[in-house]
């Protein structure tokens, strides 16, 4: 599969749960900006088990969407870790301009 055809279709897939993750985005990154980097740790804690928790609501919800997904050559799995690891990788990029 073409590698502009996946990253169109992880892309479309990261949409339908943007709102959420960019909603606990901005609360991680106010807790940082109010608590400092001695909490850094368990920001970036509540971040990583709140993805989990949305994952898990949105994996239950949107159960048949992933057959779409499934039909392309996708895996439900290669579409959460992409979408997990770039979600957490904007957050902690996020953290680091803060902090500077």
């Amino acid at each position: 599969m073409k590698t502009l055809k996946i990253l169109r279709l992880l892309l479309t897939s990261y949409l339908g749960l943007m709102a959420a993750t960019l909603i606990l985005s901005l609360v991680g990154i106010v807790a940082y900006r109010l608590m400092g980097v001695e909490f850094q740790p368990v920001i970036i804690w509540f971040k990583v088990i709140t993805l989990g928790v949305v994952g898990y609501y949105l994996g239950n919800y949107k159960k048949k969407e992933f057959y779409y997904y499934r039909n392309l050559g996708l895996s439900k799995t290669f579409i959460w870790v992409c979408t997990f690891t770039f979600d957490l990788s904007l957050f902690v990029a996020l953290l680091i301009l803060i902090k500077s």
